[in-house]
């Protein structure tokens, strides 16, 4: 097998792709300093998987990608593929070419290729583990590696023999084992752990488990009586109720029967009423039809009187009648012919009448026309004259008044002259007067600003003191209350504390009979031998759980003797630790060391809590191998630090268990904790004490406070007397300062008045001198327009003069037709009355007349529709029979309404009898059916109580389940069931399957605990077995490269003597390995005394060396010879050719030794700032390159 290619684009300064080709023997890459081939090193090692970025040269993964130039931008992908040739199957892979590629990316993606495959860093690690090619072997040597390999450590130096011997896989199996070991480990623990925490919760589930099963058994039993007591009940009710079904079904065969018998007897009665209520109407009926028959033959008898008067009387009527309709046709004709005529003359007076009004109206339109347009202009000038005239007599009266304003203008000003002297003279008086009230204010305000300081001073002192006082009394009281609360407090807890509160029942018991001396070795429970900080409460809580419930005992005797004490007592359970057989648990040193370089590590539990030296064992097996942490990240962080073995629990409550799982969430608090309660009641007997000690020193200070008050009240009362004095005096000068200086004002204000006026009457005389010239400028314009305007008015009332005599020509026509209008008009009205007169007594005839007829033929129609008197005495003869006849059938209606009735009455009487029987039944089937709805209710609550407690019908219960024979006995055994279900308390049925399947779970566990025990010991001799494999190789090729060594050595020397040895050779797989050489013609002296070229061909002696004992197929070397002489590197490049034979090398140099015996060369420039190119390169081309 050898190197056959390398690939890369992207890496370092590599920015094209680059593909070198390699041969079997010597390939020399040759460059400039900063060229970049040390890069082509890199870039090998970091394609079989080197994860170190220093490695590389650089401080992170992204250096490697190329970072761009000034003219190139950066790349955001390195990729190196290497391709080997496997034709001899080195490689354990069935492929004759192997590539294995690599890539990064900016974003920190990488990405493994192997034949172009996609696959894992482990396989690409794995593939060359052991071979001599990974990426720690001895074979890829790059710059510095050299001097590295000489002055590391001597347990550093040992990997490249580790390397050699091929036992890094079994190092890393041994890893895997231990990593298993570890892993196995860590489960047993949590098995163990969750044993431990399953025993303390089997026992309580067991308690709960085995009531429950007693509730289920009591539930059975009264499942039982009480579903067959149902079942009876049913039973009964249904029998109860078939009963009262029977009755009521009698009881409405009797009502039906009943009410058949009413109905036929009220049909009977409603038409035998019927009957009588046609009697009745036939006895109304002729009743009334006798009634008319006597009206009508009271008529005939006064009929047969007024026709013999009648008969008299009409042809005498009939003669009148007749001529009194011929005079009044005859007169209608007349009227008729003298309408005609009169309607003829209306129509000629009123068409005369409308020729005279046109005629009227056109000469007055021409009156109205000249004349109205005549006067229209003089009635607008005379009107404008008059306002020009009014105009002036306003403008005279002005004149006239300003002239007078004036006058009394001076008169006024000539009288305020004198009196305006004489307030002068009185205002200085009072200035006077003013300046010196003022002086004894401004005294009297000083002094009482004086007196008011001080007195609200010490009125402020006393609103102070006042209000410390009261502070102190509202101290004082609060301090009684906060007594009060702090001993009802301390007496409750005290209290809980002698009665063990919050302890298990078997675990309060065992504590009394420890105070009672019943019990002996009992040291006490956990809660009563601890104390801890208040920031651990909860954590201490969580950390212990049930624990927290466990007694400290002296000895396991103790403990039987306790446990033989609860059962013979009958008083429950408790869990004991004795202290001579508690196993303390630890935490390894190193990872409490390790754990306590982190910020938020507070501590080991048990190291964190205070209690005496004795009690040490017990709290190490509780607490000793718990971590406390200040937040639940940090716990997370421990547990992976710690391989997940140990239980971590926060400040807060919150848990990570060994294995990973994690707890926690809002805890609910608990006012009575085992933890807190004497803590707190201590802090209360200190805030008890503390609060009474304040109550005594606020009492006495109350005193002093009010003693002090008192004082300062009485110089408040003191300075208050002095302040009203000063008051006094000051309001009296202030009242004569402000009375003097308000006349003063005043005086001031009547002189400005009088200026003002004095101004004021300057101004208005100057206006009303202007406004009289104005005024008389006005008058001249006036008068001239008032000359104009009379000149008009002459001018057109000569015009009016002239239209007048035109005027009264057209007046008179115009009378001459109204008076021929008027006459004509009552002509036409005398006209019109008698047209009217004559219609109205036309009408009256004609009415007249048709009366008169009507009365005539009423007459005859009379005269022919009386009868004779023969034939009226023989109607009258028939009417007397009719009636006759009409009264007997009424008597014989009247006589059976009267027997009709009498048997309504007796049917009536009966009707009520039987209806009164029928309510009493509808009655009793009332009642009746009350009870059955009673017993219908009763069923429905016993069937839905089957139903909705036990899923079941009347017949499965009464089919399944026994009926008792004496119901009250089965109910009062109900009663018992009850109440000892009651009894058992709060009862939890999952409890029974909980129990169940935590000790199945127990059991698991208990199964598995011992596989991990069977696997952790497999694992111990697994390791055993890989140590001594490893032993044994390191061993064998330790003492091969050691022989070789010496020889290489004095070969590279030309003499001298080196040898390889073991730092502890007892300890083979952790053993160092020194160097030390003796160059020709120099002692034997550690490898630290010899030159830089000696050092370097020391290592290159040991690099041959164990070459020759495990041969690798091609070999990297990065300037290791360097450091060479001239000779020296001719021995070195020779030895390289030798060699070359069985090893590739490719070698970084710049040496021309090494060149001229290597097979291929090839040159690495940057011709380009930061980009790396290749190129061919000959022999004699090489230190041209170099040069350049």
């Amino acid at each position: 097998m050898y190197l056959k290619q390398l690939d890369t684009i992207g890496f370092k300064s590599f920015a094209e792709r680059v593909k070198i080709e390699f041969v079997p023997g010597v390939t020399a890459v040759v460059g400039p300093n900063g060229s970049g081939k040390s890069n082509i090193t890199d870039a090998i090692r970091w394609v079989l998987g080197e994860q170190s970025a220093k490695s590389l040269r650089g401080s992170k993964m992204e250096d490697i990608i190329f970072q761009g130039s000034d003219t190139r931008n950066a790349l955001n992908v390195a990729e190196v593929t290497l391709v080997l040739d496997n034709s001899d199957n080195a490689l354990p892979v069935d492929y004759h070419e192997v590539s294995v590629t690599r890539r990064v990316y900016r974003s920190g993606e990488s990405e493994y290729l192997m034949n172009k495959q996609p696959c894992r860093l482990k396989d690409i690690t794995e593939l060359f583990m052991d071979s001599g090619m990974g990426k720690e072997a001895f074979s890829i040597i790059s710059q510095g590696k050299v001097e590295e390999i000489l002055s590391s450590k001597s347990e550093e130096r040992r990997v490249i023999f580790e390397e050699a011997a091929g036992v890094l896989k079994y190092k890393n199996r041994k890893k895997q084992a231990e990593y298993k070991l570890a892993e196995t480990q860590e489960n047993l623990n949590r098995v163990e752990d969750i044993i431990y925490e399953i025993d303390g919760q089997l026992e309580p589930l067991e308690q709960q488990a085995s009531i429950a099963k007693e509730y289920l058994a009591q539930k059975d039993r009264l499942t039982n009586v009480e579903v067959g007591l149902l079942a009876k009940e049913i039973e009964q009710l249904n029998e109860k109720w078939e009963a009262s079904k029977r009755q009521i079904d009698d009881k409405h065969h009797a009502l039906k029967e009943k009410q058949q018998w009413v109905e036929t007897r009220e049909t009977e009665s409603d038409q035998l009423k019927a009957r009588i209520q046609e009697m009745d109407e036939q006895i109304t009926s002729l009743q009334e039809t006798l009634l008319v028959e006597t009206q009508k033959l009271e008529s005939l008898e006064g009929n047969k009187k007024i026709f013999h008067e009648r008969l008299q009387h009409f042809q005498e009527n009939k003669e009148k009648l007749e001529q009194d309709i011929e005079e009044s046709e005859n007169k209608k004709a007349i009227l008729l012919k003298s309408l005609e005529d009169e309607q003829t003359n209306l129509r000629k007076y009123q068409e005369k009448n409308h020729q005279l009004s046109e005629q009227v109206t056109d000469i007055q339109e021409q009156l109205e026309k000249g004349k109205n347009t005549i006067e229209e202009d003089i009635e607008t000038l005379k009107s404008d004259y008059i306002e020009w005239l009014n105009e002036q007599a306003a403008k005279r009266n002005e004149k006239s008044s300003i002239e007078q304003q004036l006058e009394r203008m001076e008169g006024k000003q000539h009288a305020k002259s004198s009196k305006w002297e004489n307030l002068h003279e009185e205002r200085l008086q009072l200035k006077q007067a003013v300046h010196e009230a003022e002086e004894k204010c401004k005294q009297d305000e000083e002094q009482l600003h004086k007196c008011q300081s001080e007195y609200e001073q010490l009125e402020r002192k006393v609103t102070v003191e006042s209000k410390l006082l009261e502070d102190m009394q509202q101290k004082l009281y609060k301090g009684y209350q906060m007594v009060e609360n702090l001993k009802s407090k301390k007496e409750m807890l005290e209290d809980l504390k002698e009665d063990f509160q919050g302890f298990y029942f078997g675990v309060k018991e065992v504590l009394k009979a420890r105070e009672q001396q019943k019990l002996t070795g009992i040291h006490g429970a956990i809660p009563e031998l601890i104390e801890f900080d208040d920031q651990l409460v909860d954590a201490m809580e969580t950390a212990l759980g049930a624990q927290a419930q466990h007694i400290v005992v002296d000895s396991e005797k103790s403990a039987r003797e306790a446990i033989q004490w609860l059962k013979k007592t009958n008083k429950g359970r408790a869990t004991f630790l004795p202290i001579n057989a508690m196993k303390p648990k630890q935490i390894p040193a190193n990872m409490i060391q390790m754990l306590e370089q982190e910020e938020d590590f507070v501590g080991v539990a048990a190291d964190l809590i205070r209690y005496e030296a004795t009690y040490q064992p017990v709290m190490q097996a509780l607490l000793g191998n718990v971590i406390i942490a200040r937040s639940l990240s940090a716990a997370n962080r421990f547990a992976q630090q710690t391989g997940r073995r140990f239980r971590i629990v926060t400040l807060d409550g919150d848990v990570v268990n060994p294995g990973g799982s994690m707890s926690g969430g809002a805890k609910k608090k608990n006012n009575q904790s085992l933890f807190t309660r004497d803590r707190e009641l201590k802090t209360l007997t200190k805030k008890y004490k503390e609060y009474q000690t304040r109550v005594t020193d606020y009492e006495k200070q109350i005193s002093e406070q009010k003693d002090a008050l008192a004082s300062l009240q009485e110089e408040k009362d003191n300075c208050y007397r002095q302040l009203e004095e000063v008051r006094k005096t000051y309001q009296v000068h202030q009242s004569n300062y402000k009375e003097w200086k308000l006349s003063l004002e005043h005086l001031n204000d009547q002189l400005s008045i009088y200026d003002q006026d004095k101004l004021q009457q300057e101004e208005d005389r100057k206006l009303l001198l202007q406004q009289l010239e104005q005024i008389e400028q006005d008058l001249v314009k006036t008068q001239a327009k008032l000359s104009k305007l009379d000149n008009e008015i002459e001018e057109l009332t000569d015009q009016h003069q002239n239209f007048e005599a035109k005027e009264e020509q057209l007046k008179q026509e115009l009378q001459t037709l109204h008076v021929e209008q008027a006459e004509l008009r009552s002509k036409l009205s005398n006209q019109k009355e008698k047209v009217a007169n004559s219609k109205n007594e036309l009408s009256e005839i004609s009415e007249t007349i048709k009366g008169k007829q009507e009365q005539l033929q009423q007459l005859i129609d009379v005269k022919n529709s009386q009868q004779t008197p023969e034939e009226i005495d023989e109607e009258i003869h028939l009417k007397t029979q009719e009636k006759t006849a009409l009264q007997q059938e009424l008597q014989q209606l009247r006589e059976q309404r009267s027997e009709t009735q009498q048997k309504v009455t007796t049917l009536e009487d009966s009707l009520k009898q039987a209806k009164k029987e029928e309510y009493q039944l509808q009655q009793e089937i009332q009642t009746i059916e009350i009870e059955r709805n009673r017993l219908d209710l009763e069923l429905e609550n016993r069937l839905q109580l089957l139903e909705s407690e036990y899923f079941m019908t009347f017949e499965k219960a009464k089919a399944d389940y026994p009926q008792p024979d004496n119901l009250e006995e089965a109910k009062e055994q109900v009663k018992l069931i009850k109440k000892s279900i009651e009894e058992l308390g709060t009862v939890n049925i999952g409890a029974i399957d909980e129990y169940d399947r935590i000790k199945e779970r127990h059991e698991f566990l208990t199964s598995q605990q011992t596989d991990l025990v069977e696997a952790k010991r497999t694992l111990y001799e697994i390791i055993a077995e890989m140590d001594e494999e490893m032993t044994r190789r390191f061993n064998e090729t330790f003492s091969q490269i050691k022989e070789e060594f010496t020889v290489v050595f004095q070969r590279l020397f030309g003499g001298g003597h080196a040898e390889l040895k073991l730092t502890d050779p007892d300890q083979l797989l952790e053993t160092g390995v020194d160097i030390i050489a003796q160059p020709p013609g120099k002692k034997l002296q550690q490898l630290g005394l010899l030159s830089g070229g000696e050092r370097a061909l020391t290592a290159i002696a040991l690099l041959f060396a164990i070459l020759r004992v495990r041969p690798v197929p091609f070999c990297v070397l990065d300037e290791v010879e360097a450091a060479l002489d001239e000779a020296n590197v001719t021995r070195f490049a020779q030895y390289l050719k030798h060699y070359s034979k069985n090893t590739q090398f490719i070698v970084i140099t710049h040496r021309k030794g090494t060149m001229e015996e290597s097979d291929v060369l090839y040159g690495v420039t940057m011709q380009e700032s930061g980009v790396s190119r290749l190129v061919s390169v000959k022999l004699e081309e090489a230190p041209e390159l170099l040069e350049a």
